[in-house]
Formats: structure tokens, C-alpha cells, sequence
């Protein structure tokens, strides 16, 4: 049994401790005075109580009231009230320290126990003393109700243990609940029953009270004062804890008591004893620092917990869990004895537990639970691994109990047990029979095999006999789950691993996570969900973490729905579910712990604590629409809003988040989120409606602003005339022509003696008599004179004349400037502007999958690859001088092998070893990575809003033949031919990992241009576009005919090696490149033809790692020696490329010479003799043997190279490093190159357009069986 510390609190020394019986809180009274109340789940403190002006050393919840009573130095018992957060009475009358208060499980009564020697019953809802037991002649330290009987026990330094009767007490003070009580009450009441045995009151009984309690039985034993003292919950057992450092049993009857056995162990003072509530053990504490925990049947202690410098004063335990507190100097711990998590395992619909010592069984599709089989009485099962094809199990176990007290095992410790099912599915009654090992874990990889962790770094393998097959050394392993058929998941300190057991390799590694418990496979096997104490990870096959959750408590248990992307995990207080792309939440609270089994539909199956099958309703509603919308399945999100109760803030906030406020509108009541929603989704109605009930300024701002984006004219003058905003008035009017309201501006500029907005509105409308009018009405006669002069009013005129006004004479050649009359009708001006019908859903069209399964070949290969020899090139002396100097032996005339006295020859060779004058040096490996969204195939563009479409609607135009091919075809071949480039990029993601097109964008306009051909048309008509299709039949069944064959790019793979033979490298990289990427483009008829275009990628990969290596190896420094080594493991590296002959032979030349020239002779002799097996030419071969004969006279390496030639690798394309068989590495989709891992998640060096390490589904090069 092992102790884990479940909440550890540092304050003042605690004297008093008590569980509340249903929430997870704990009381604990400090020295200080202070109470504290905290939460011990979530180790958060909660509240404080600071009226005590001493100690604390009694404390008690109610069992059902919100409240709790203290007692302490003080000489005072307060009543508490926890939710008002007060004191609501105090009760007084003691003279001393009080040591314990406790609260009857039934009746308002308080028992106190105090060092002026009495015990003391209070109603605590008459506030008012009810009885004083008195009999004890030193300190009464403890004093406690019987959990069932009319008894009290308590304890006294004067070295006795006294049990009370209170059944006189109760029938006198408490009113009969039936006939029988009250006849019973009224016979006790005649009797004139007054009497108290051993109260020791004589005359004085009426100053301490009511009388009716007698002192059944006085224990007398201790050799030191008792300190604590307690009934067993269901048997007639007491315990005493003693200053003698000894614990006692004691036996009880209605006449008599006796001493049943002794516990010895402790050193010090036993300050407290408690019984388990469930099992059959006892725990004490002492001063002497320890916590022991002894076995009741065997009278023996079985385990201890040490604290290193404090005391222990006080324990508490759980009233229903296996919970358990202690008090010490520096705070208290919280603790149970034993993990509570149930073992088991689940095939299909089979559940698999251990409930005590049974296996049992529990069929989920009908419930029928029944034993299994009879387990072995060893230890406590905590893991079971079930072999559905051999009907066997392996259960593992620990040790039930510990010396340290620790949750810390040996290995030696932990045993597994293989057991063979029984056929006929009944089960005895005596263990049943197994093979036994020690190890801290056991799985199955196999019908027959299984590993099991029998050290700390060491597995074994073992058959269905227990055998021992193979031994695996893994340093650092402390922990292994299921990985899969013939693989495990191995944790060690720093990672978890996925380990294939039959190659010996690692396959996959995840790092920096917390200390992993639980690995829970989703029924497909394609995802993985890891979680820790308060970490979740949900995981892909290569163990790519897809989304991590923090939680603030513990998690317990979990299981993948059926719903594939969600899995549904349980915490000490609520059941959770989260999604592959994060998305999580709450479905339900818990009252108590479960350790989920299964999910399906609606109903949870589970076990709790005490290894009961339970099932549990759960509402999937909230995950499922999430589900939905992540899927794209909008037939079933909209069924989810039409019928589905879905409410809150936040699958409004998500809706919101995820760019759907049209369906958050069906959720929300709240008229001011309405119009928020509204205004994000553009729906004008339920914006107005929404705005005429707030009638707020901002609102209708907001939705006047929306209006004139949509052209709704209707709307966006309610919303001017609302904020009164005339100056938007006048201009709506003036630029939709509605010249009568304009005059109504007018008319009320006027009114509001805005004489500049009324002069400005009546230059727009040509109204002279109204500028006149306005410029007398402002003192500015002479304007007004000059401008009825000029435009003929003579009557204006003459009043103003006649009134003193002058002005200049006017211009006989001006004119009335008037607007133009609108160009629409009135009816017309004043509606909505035409919007065009277009119809559009409530969700975007899902797109179609493209995963489909390959066709068969129907005949052999239409071309085959050249087989090119040396002969294919005719390679002349020039060529091979292009490669550099590199590539010629250095051998004297006399052949002796004479080496350089520069190494590599500085002083002799010029500047022009590097790149030719037509390279330009090759591609740029460290390119910005930054992706852009349209690269990755989103696709902006406007959406066109629904309007009104009363006055005019656009003529739906027909399809175009091309588009037919989106619809036909699940190629990207076929949708860049119709110009779908988004889709097409789309399908190249996810086929072959393509994140940056940009190096695409050449091909897909070569390819569009060459899918179509365009005629001239006739006079005043658009010229005509034919489109070439690869099928017959009707037009919505076409496909285009593909312009770009394997063939094509077979002669481009020649026009490559020309290059690189003429040392054009960077013109060659370019060449390899394209045809690389042009290889995902193509239509091939079966799967000869296939492998063939695959193989073309294998070619591209290998030349353009290798002359990316080369163009760097040659700009490169030469001055110090690791310069030179470096340079030399390049040229070596280069000749592990799978090259053409030719090519191969130029790649050694250069190999040899560079490490002759560097006096590694044994590397040069194996590289010459590399070079000598190709058959190069008489001339190459005789300077090649002449170069070994000097090495074999001298096999030493003058420098170490990171170089070992018999250990198969791949070169990075990055690092330039090779990866030797067996390290990790990251793939690339296209080419399959290898990567360290430190490079995955960046551009692929070799392709230039695809993501190091992406999951990929692999290219779709043929048409489906379907079409």
C-alpha cells in the first residue's frame, strides 16, 4: 500500500482536522487561532475564520447544515455558518482549554470534551447547554458520539477510558417519531429515572444539569494519559491512543468490556488514531514524526510515513473515500493509502476487470456482468493486457503494502501474472493457475508474444509460455504501453517513443511533454491520445501532436468516441471531450471519480472507485455540431440547428471564431448580440429589427454603414434620419437623384437656420429665388442684388435697390448653372439599387474526397527508362576537364604518386576550380519559408451578398466545357487544365506535401495555355476557345486531354544529364527540379507506368542532393585542415549518390584525388578500388591503379573524416551529413528525401515547394475504377 500525497498545505502548527462529507473541502484549526477552509482538489484556500483568541483544537462539519462547530483555548464553541462566511453563536460554560467538539450524526446536539475534566452535550438550536458528564479526574482530551448507538466515548490523562449511556438523555430530550417511542418516553419519564452512574455530581447534579447519562464502562489499561480515542463504524470495537506510546482494542458488550490486543511500535506519544472506513486497517500518528498503518486482522503494522522534522498531532479520515489528513508542525498533508483506479481492459464489446480478487467480465451490448476466473491473493492489479485470438490475460500487480510509505516500487517488486481464460467461460471458486514473473509492465505485440519491462532500460520478450525469446536494452526505459501489432510505446525520462520490436528501431519519438500515464489508441489505430497528470495530447500514428490541453485537476480516464477526431476524458469533476484541432469543453459535471471504458451514442460506460460497472447519459450535441462543421458535413449541421438545443455564450463564441454568425443568429435571444451577429453576416432585417428595439445611435450608425455597402436605400434613409445626420441626407438625395426630398432638406435647413446647408442645397437644385432669399436673410445685400440681377428677378431687385442695396455691374454673358435632371425614374431613385440574384447556400459546398484507390494494370509499360551506360554520353576530354581539376589524378610523369606540396594544390590552381562562367551558383537553400495563404489553395475574392433583386436579375450564363472537369476528376492535373488552382494546390498539398507554389506557377500556365486553342470568331464577336478532350461521350462526363506526357519528360531527363556532364550544375539542378515537380501532374494508365514516373523522382532526388552538394564543396574554403576534411566528406558523400555510370566515375575520380591529396591513403585505396570496379577508361584505370599501389604502401589516414563507407546512409539535404541506417529522421512527401529531425516543418531543400516531415497521402497519377 502505498501513501500519495493528494494536497500539502504549510501554516501554523494544525491541531484540529475535519472532512467535509460531500464536497472536497477540509477544515483544519490552526495554533494561531485561524481556521482555514480549503478546497484540497484544487489546493486553493477558500475562506478564514480568525475570531478564536487561542488554539483551535476542535473542529467539525455537520453532516447535512452548512455549518461547523470549534472549539478552543479560548474556552469558547462557535458555531460557523461557511456560506454566510460568520459566526452565528458561542456557546459558553467550559473552564478550560476545550480539546474536541464533534457534531451528532442525527440530533442537534454538540459533544465537547475539555481539560476541566467534564464532557458537555449542547443543543446548538436552542443554543443551550443540554448535559455535563463528569467522572474523569485529569484533562479530557477526546470525546466522540458512537456513529449508530446512544453511546459516547472519551478519553482523560487520568489514564481511562470511559463509554457512556445517552439513551436515557436522548429519550428524554428528544420527541418520538412513532406511537412505540412515545409509550416508551412516557415509562421513562414515570419512572422518575434520575440517576447518573459514575457522574460523581452527589447533591450538586441539579448545578450541571439534567442527570440521565450513565458511565457504562470504564477502561482501564494505559500506563500514561489517553490522548484520543474513537468507535469502529460498524463493529463493537474502541481504540485508545496513549502518552505510552501504545495503542489499544478494546471489545464492548451491553455489560461488559475487555481488552482485546495491544499495538506497539511507535516512540514517542500517540497523539491520534482513526479507522479506515472500507478496509479492515487502522492508522495512528505520533510525535515521534511517523504515520503508522496497521493491519487490524493480523495486529501488525504494515507500513510507515515519515516526515523528517515534524510532529504529528491530528488525523482525519474521509467519511466515504479513501481519503486521509494529518496534522503536523508546519500544516497538514492530505493523503490516501492506495491508488483507486481500477484495472482493466476493453476488446470490442467485451470489458474486462478486476473487482476484489475476481476477474470479471462485462458484455456492453447486453450488460451481462459474470466472474471470469478467480485470481491469485497477491498484491493489488493495476494493469491487465487481454490476447483476444489466444483467450489469455496478463495482469499486473504491486505490492499492497510498503516499509517506506512511499508510492515508489522496485521492479522486484511488481509481478505479472499470465492466466489462460477459461473456455467454458465458468469460473471456480480457488485461484486459478498462471505463470509468474517480476516486471512493471507487460504487453502484447502478437498472437503469442509479449514484452514485458523487467528493469528499469530492459525488456524482454516472452511466448505464451512465459519464455524468454529475446532481450531488448533500451537505457532509460521506465515504462511501456501497447504501440500496435509487433510495437510498444516506450517511455523513459525525457520522451515517449513508439519502438518496433522486430526491426529494433525506433519509429517514432515524442518529446517535451510531462511524465506520461495513460496511451489510449483510437479504434482505427491511426491516432493516439497520451495524457499526464494534468496534460492531454492527442497524437497521429508518428506521434505529431495534433492539440494539447493544460488542465487545472487531475485527469483520470479517457476513450475515442465513435464519432472519428474525438475523444472524451473524465477529471476528478467533470467529463470533458476535445477535438483533433482543439476544440474542447465540458459535458457534463461529476459527483463522483469514473474511469471511462467506452463511448456509444449518448451513453457513457465506465467503473468507479469501487470497481462498480456504471452507465452514464451524456449530450453529444455540442461536440458533434463542432465535429460537423470541422468535416464539412453541413447537412447535419443544420439539422443541429433546426432541432438541437444548443445555447450558451460559447457555441455563440465559436460560431463567431469559426466564421459562422448566420447560424450563431438561430441561437441568440439577447437583441443586442442579434444585432451584432446580424451586422457580421450582412442580414439587413434582422439587423433593423434588432436596431428598432435598442433605438441607439451606434446601432444605427452600424447599420446605415452596412445599408449603403449593400445599396439598400430604404434602410440607409431610416438610419440617416434616426441620427438626424442631414449632411448624409442631402448627399443620398442629391447622388440618387430625389430632387422633392432634397427640397425638404432645404425646407428644414431653413427651419434649423442652417443658412449655409439651405445656400448649399439650393445652388444644387438651380433655386435663384432661394439664394436670394438666403442671402438677405444673412446681411449680405449686395450678393443678393447682384445675384437677382444677374439671373433676371427684377421685383428682388428693386426692393433691394429701394433699400440702399449696391452692386457691380453684372456679366451680360453668365449663365444659371443647373445639375442635370437624374438619370433614373423617381420610382426608381427611390428603391434599393439592383443587386444580382445570386444564389448562395447557408454553408460552402463541401469538397470531394480524392483519396482513391489505384486501377489495375490493364497492359505492360508504354516506355521504358534508358539503361544509360558510358557510351551514352560520349564524354571528350573537354567535358571531363568541366568538372575541375578535382577530377584529374594528380600523378607525376614517372607514376610514383608523388603528393603536392600544397595538399590540395593551392599554389597551381587558379580561381576558376569554382563554378563555370555560365552557373550561376544554384538555388538559395535558406529561402523565407513564410507561406501565403494562396499558395496554400484559399482562394480570396468577394462574396456577393443576397439583396433585393425586384428591378433587375442577371441571366444565369451556362457552363463552360471545362467546367466539367473539376466535377469529373479527382486529379490535379485535370483541375489545373480547368483553371481550378485552388483546388489543384489543394489536392497537391495533400497528396505530396506542397506548401509554396510558386515554383509551380510556370507549369500551371504552360498547362493551362496548352489545354485550350482559340479560333478567331467573325466580324464584332469574341473569338471562340476549343478544348481538346481525352474522352468520348457527353459533355458532362468530359475529361481534358493532358498535354504533358511521360515521355516529355523522359527527353528532358536527357537534356538534364547533358548538363551535368558539361559541369553546368546549377542549369541541371534547375532541369531535375522541374521535372521533379512536373511528375505529380501526370495521367499514366496503370501501375507499370506509375512506378515508372516514381522512379523519375528517385533520379531527380539523387542528382540534385548531389550537385547541391557538389556547387557547395566547391565554394567552400580551403585554408585550415577542417576546411579541407570538410570538403573531402562532401566529395565522398557525392559518390554514395545512385549516378549514372558515367557520372559516378567522375564523382570518384574527384573522391580519390582530394583524399590522396589530403594523405588519407586508406579512405583513397577503397575509393580507387570503388573506381577500378566501374571499368573506367585504359588511361583512368592505369592512373588509378598507380595512386592505390601508393596507398597500399602506406594504409593511413592522416585525418578522421565523418565518413564510414560500410555503413549504409542518405545524405541530408540540409546538413550535408549523412544519415547512417537506423538514426532519426523526417521524410519529404515528393522525393522521399531524408532529413534531420531539427529540419522538420521547413522548405524542402531538394524540391524547393514542399514541407520537410508533412503528413501526405502519396500522388494520384491514375483515374479511379469509378470513371
Amino acid at each position: 500500500m502505498a501513501y500519495l500525497a493528494k494536497f500539502d498545505s504549510s501554516s501554523a502548527r494544525v491541531k484540529g482536522l475535519a472532512f467535509h462529507p460531500k464536497r472536497p473541502w477540509i477544515l483544519s484549526g490552526l495554533h494561531t487561532g485561524v481556521i482555514e477552509l480549503w478546497d484540497y482538489r484544487s489546493c486553493t484556500l477558500i475562506d478564514k475564520f480568525e475570531e478564536h483568541e487561542g488554539p483551535v483544537r476542535g473542529i467539525d462539519f455537520h453532516k447535512n447544515q452548512p455549518l461547523f462547530v470549534s472549539g478552543g483555548d479560548d474556552y469558547k464553541i462557535k458555531v460557523w455558518n461557511y456560506k454566510q462566511r460568520k459566526c452565528l453563536f458561542t456557546l459558553n460554560g467550559h473552564m478550560d482549554y476545550i480539546r474536541t467538539t464533534f457534531f451528532h450524526h442525527e440530533y442537534p446536539w454538540i459533544l465537547s470534551a475539555s481539560d476541566d475534566q467534564t464532557i458537555r452535550i449542547w443543543n446548538w438550536q436552542s443554543r443551550s447547554l443540554a448535559c455535563v458528564l463528569t467522572g474523569h479526574c485529569h484533562y479530557v482530551m477526546c470525546a466522540q458520539f458512537h456513529p449508530k448507538e446512544d453511546l459516547v466515548v472519551s478519553a482523560s490523562l487520568d489514564q481511562s477510558v470511559r463509554v457512556w449511556d445517552i439513551s436515557g438523555f436522548r429519550k428524554k430530550n428528544v420527541a418520538p417519531a412513532s406511537l412505540s417511542g412515545i409509550e416508551e418516553q412516557v415509562r421513562y419519564l414515570s419512572s422518575g429515572n434520575s440517576s447518573v452512574g459514575h457522574s460523581g455530581l452527589g447533591g450538586n447534579a441539579e448545578f450541571f444539569g439534567p442527570t440521565d447519562v450513565v458511565a457504562r464502562h470504564v477502561l482501564e489499561g494505559h500506563d500514561r494519559g489517553v490522548n484520543w480515542v474513537v468507535f469502529h463504524p460498524t463493529l463493537p470495537i474502541i481504540v485508545s491512543a496513549s502518552d505510552d506510546r501504545q495503542i489499544r482494542l478494546w471489545r464492548i458488550t451491553e455489560t461488559k468490556a475487555w481488552l482485546l490486543d495491544t499495538l506497539r511500535g511507535h516512540t514517542n506519544n500517540v497523539s491520534c488514531v482513526v479507522f479506515h472506513p472500507k478496509q479492515d486497517l487502522l492508522l495512528s500518528d505520533s510525535e515521534d514524526k511517523t504515520i503508522r498503518i496497521w493491519d487490524l486482522a493480523k495486529r501488525s503494522c504494515v507500513a510507515t510515513i515519515r516526515r523528517d522534522s515534524d510532529r504529528f498531532w491530528v488525523l482525519a479520515a474521509h467519511p466515504e473515500h479513501n481519503l486521509f489528513a494529518a496534522g503536523h508542525d508546519e500544516g497538514m498533508i492530505v493523503f490516501k493509502l492506495e491508488r483507486e483506479r481500477p484495472a482493466w481492459t476493453l476488446h470490442k464489446d467485451l470489458l474486462l476487470y478486476v473487482k476484489g480478487k475476481q476477474l470479471r467480465k462485462l458484455n456492453l451490448a447486453n450488460t451481462k456482468d459474470s466472474p471470469a476466473m478467480t485470481l491469485k491473493d497477491y498484491g493489488t492489479p493495476f494493469a491487465i493486457a487481454y490476447n483476444h485470438i489466444e483467450n489469455s490475460v496478463i495482469i499486473t500487480s504491486r505490492p499492497q503494502f510498503t516499509e517506506s510509505g512511499t508510492a515508489n516500487y522496485n521492479v522486484s517488486q511488481v509481478t505479472y501474472d499470465l492466466y489462460q481464460l477459461p473456455k467454458d467461460g465458468s469460473a471456480s471458486d480457488s485461484p486459478a493457475e498462471s505463470r509468474s514473473g517480476h516486471g512493471s509492465g507487460a504487453v502484447w505485440i502478437g498472437r503469442n508474444k509479449f514484452v514485458v519491462l523487467e528493469a528499469p532500460g530492459t525488456l524482454a520478450v516472452r511466448n505464451s509460455a512465459n519464455e524468454k525469446v529475446k532481450k531488448i536494452d533500451l537505457p532509460g526505459a521506465d515504462c511501456i504501453f501497447f504501440g500496435g501489432t509487433g510495437n510498444i510505446l516506450v517511455r523513459d525520462a525525457s520522451c515517449l517513443s513508439l519502438y518496433s520490436v522486430a526491426n529494433g528501431r525506433t519509429l517514432a519519438t515524442l518529446k517535451n511533454t510531462k511524465l506520461i500515464r495513460q496511451a489510449i489508441w483510437s479504434p482505427d489505430g491511426q491516432h493516439v491520445a497520451f495524457f499526464s497528470k494534468m496534460f492531454l495530447y492527442l497524437c497521429d500514428r508518428q506521434l505529431e501532436v495534433k492539440t494539447s490541453i493544460h488542465e487545472t485537476v487531475r485527469i483520470k480516464s479517457g476513450a475515442w468516441a465513435e464519432e472519428a477526431g474525438v475523444f472524451i476524458y473524465t477529471t476528478s469533476t467533470h467529463i470533458k471531450y476535445c477535438l483533433l484541432n482543439g476544440d474542447h469543453g465540458i459535458i457534463r459535471t461529476l459527483d463522483l471519480v469514473i474511469y471511462v471504458t467506452k463511448v456509444h451514442g449518448d451513453s457513457i460506460f465506465c467503473l468507479d472507485r469501487d470497481c462498480q460497472p456504471k452507465i452514464l447519459s451524456i449530450d453529444p450535441t455540442e461536440y458533434r455540431f463542432k465535429l460537423a462543421l470541422i468535416k464539412r458535413r453541413y447537412e447535419e449541421v443544420l439539422y443541429m440547428v433546426n432541432h438541437a438545443n444548443l445555447v450558451g455564450q460559447a457555441i455563440i463564441g465559436y460560431l463567431e471564431q469559426k466564421g459562422y454568425p448566420e447560424v450563431a443568429l438561430h441561437f441568440v435571444k439577447d437583441t443586442r448580440t442579434r444585432f451584432s451577429l446580424a451586422m457580421d453576416c450582412g442580414q439587413l432585417d434582422v439587423g433593423l429589427e434588432a436596431a428598432r428595439a435598442l433605438d441607439d445611435k451606434a446601432c444605427w450608425e452600424r447599420l446605415g454603414e452596412l445599408a449603403l455597402r449593400q445599396g439598400n436605400i430604404n434602410i440607409l434613409e431610416m438610419a440617416y434620419q434616426r441620427t438626424k445626420n442631414f449632411s448624409k441626407l442631402t448627399f443620398l438625395y442629391l447622388i440618387t437623384g430625389n430632387l422633392e426630398k432634397l427640397r425638404k432638406m432645404m425646407k428644414i435647413a431653413e427651419v434649423r437656420r442652417d443658412l449655409g446647408k439651405q445656400y448649399q442645397i439650393a445652388l444644387l437644385l438651380g433655386d435663384v429665388a432661394e439664394r436670394v432669399k438666403v442671402l438677405k436673410n444673412c446681411n449680405r445685400g449686395s450678393l443678393a442684388l447682384l445675384t437677382a440681377s444677374t439671373h433676371g428677378l427684377a421685383r428682388e431687385s428693386e426692393e433691394l435697390i429701394e433699400n440702399g442695396e449696391t452692386a457691380p455691374p453684372t456679366n451680360p454673358s453668365a449663365k444659371l448653372l443647373v445639375p442635370s435632371p437624374p438619370a433614373s425614374k423617381p420610382e426608381v431613385a427611390e428603391g434599393n439599387w439592383p443587386t444580382l440574384s445570386v444564389h448562395k447556400d447557408f454553408f460552402e459546398v463541401a469538397i470531394g474526397k480524392a483519396g482513391l484507390e489505384d486501377a489495375e494494370a490493364v497492359s505492360g509499360p508504354r516506355i521504358q527508362l534508358p539503361k544509360v551506360d558510358k557510351a551514352a554520353f560520349n564524354m571528350d576530354s573537354a567535358e571531363v576537364a568541366n568538372w575541375g581539376e578535382d577530377a584529374d589524378l594528380a600523378l607525376d610523369e614517372e607514376g610514383e604518386g608523388k603528393l603536392t606540396r600544397g595538399g590540395f594544390g593551392d599554389e597551381e590552381e587558379s580561381t576558376d576550380d569554382g563554378l563555370g562562367a555560365n552557373e550561376e551558383g544554384g538555388w538559395d537553400v535558406e529561402q523565407d519559408l513564410d507561406l501565403p495563404a494562396e499558395d496554400l489553395g484559399t482562394t480570396g475574392g468577394a462574396i456577393a451578398e443576397k439583396a433585393s433583386v425586384e428591378t433587375f436579375t442577371e441571366p444565369a450564363p451556362g457552363r463552360s466545357p471545362d467546367s466539367y472537369w473539376v466535377d469529373n476528376s479527382p486529379l490535379a492535373v485535370d483541375h489545373v487544365l480547368a483553371g481550378s488552382y485552388a483546388q489543384a494546390m489543394r489536392l497537391l498539398n495533400q497528396q505530396v506535401g506542397v506548401v509554396d507554389f510558386k515554383p509551380y506557377a510556370p507549369i500551371f500556365h504552360a498547362l493551362y495555355a496548352a489545354s485550350r486553342m482559340v479560333l478567331p470568331g467573325l466580324a464584332h464577336s469574341p473569338a471562340l476557345r476549343v478544348y481538346a478532350h481525352r474522352t468520348c461521350g457527353p459533355l458532362a462526363g468530359a475529361l481534358p486531354a493532358v498535354p504533358l506526357r511521360l515521355e516529355h519528360l523522359i527527353s528532358r531527363l536527357q537534356t538534364a544529364y547533358q548538363l551535368t556532364t558539361k559541369a553546368k550544375f546549377a542549369d541541371a539542378v534547375e532541369r531535375f527540379r522541374c521535372i521533379m515537380l512536373s511528375v505529380p501532374l501526370l495521367l499514366v494508365e496503370n501501375n507499370t507506368e506509375e512506378a515508372e514516373a516514381k522512379s523519375l523522382l528517385n533520379i531527380c532526388k539523387e542528382y540534385i542532393i548531389g550537385l547541391q552538394m557538389e556547387m557547395t564543396r566547391k565554394t567552400l574554403p580551403r585554408e585550415s585542415d577542417e576546411d579541407r576534411v570538410r570538403n573531402v566528406e562532401l566529395a565522398c558523400y557525392f559518390t554514395h549518390m545512385k549516378l549514372e555510370l558515367p557520372h559516378l566515375v567522375l564523382t570518384l575520380r574527384t573522391a580519390v584525388n582530394l583524399l590522396f591529396k589530403l594523405k588519407n591513403l586508406r579512405t583513397a585505396a577503397l575509393m580507387a578500388r570503388r573506381l577500378l570496379d566501374l571499368a573506367p577508361s585504359m588511361e583512368v584505370a592505369e592512373q588509378t591503379r598507380k595512386i592505390l599501389r601508393v596507398c597500399d604502401a602506406n594504409p593511413v589516414d592522416a585525418f578522421e573524416l565523418a565518413y564510414d563507407p560500410r555503413n549504409p546512409f542518405e545524405v541530408c539535404p540540409a546538413s550535408f551529413t549523412p544519415i547512417y541506417r537506423g538514426e532519426e529522421c523526417v521524410r519529404e512527401p515528393l522525393s522521399g528525401a531524408a532529413y534531420r529531425p531539427e529540419f522538420k516543418g521547413q522548405l524542402c531543400r531538394v524540391t524547393k515547394a514542399t514541407e520537410i516531415g508533412l503528413a501526405a497521402r502519396g500522388m494520384c497519377l491514375q483515374m479511379p475504377k469509378s470513371h
